[in-house]
């Protein structure tokens, strides 16, 4: 085989490589569903059963994430796609962090902000985080991360199951795009199910 034809393949088994991540959604739509659950679960804790829902937001931040981690690997794998991984840890992983860091330090030191305050800053400061998540990875976030904004603003001043309400804005949020997203190609979904 010479070199001119052997460059020639490999230019195609990139174009093919590429066609496919195109044709494709940017993650499985397990990883939407399995946040929806958290949401849907997590946020009627704090009407229905507040000592219960600190602890369940941050077991299951670390359920949540360690499931989406594998869930990605695995879809970019099967993909043939292994772009900017490391870029789009460091923006979930080192912003969710932050995030924890700023809520406890905030709670800490300003004895107003504790409390249903904490989670309304907490619902905010998570909106402005997937509004930027929507302008760097996936477009869906972006007014999700808008809606987000205006209801940790908001929800201070329902006066019953407004954390409920709001989980359940967020879980639709998630569980719509994901629904209406494109379906991988077969030949993804087949070494997904592996």
């Amino acid at each position: 085989m010479s070199d001119v034809q052997q460059f020639q393949q490999d230019i195609q088994y990139v174009r093919e490589v590429v066609a496919r991540a195109e044709r494709s959604p940017q993650r499985p739509v397990a990883i939407y569903l399995i946040w929806a659950l958290y949401v849907l679960i997590g946020y009627p804790l704090i009407d229905f059963a507040p000592r219960y829902a600190g602890p369940f937001f941050m077991i299951g931040w670390l359920v949540c994430i360690g499931a989406t981690m594998f869930l990605g690997y695995r879809y970019k794998k099967a993909a043939g796609v292994k772009s900017g991984e490391n870029r789009i840890k460091l923006f979930w992983w080192g912003g969710s962090a932050l995030m924890f860091l700023c809520i406890i330090g905030l709670s800490a030191t300003i004895p107003a902000l504790r409390g249903h305050a904490s989670g309304q800053v907490a619902v905010v400061m998570v909106g402005i985080f997937y509004y930027l998540g929507g302008v760097n990875y996936d477009r869906n976030f972006l007014w999700l991360g808008l809606v987000l904004c205006a209801a940790g603003l908001l929800v201070g001043f329902v006066p019953h199951y407004g954390w409920t309400a709001l989980g359940i804005v967020f879980a639709l949020g998630l569980i719509g795009p994901a629904l209406l997203a494109p379906r991988p190609p077969r030949e993804i979904q087949g070494s997904l199910a592996a």
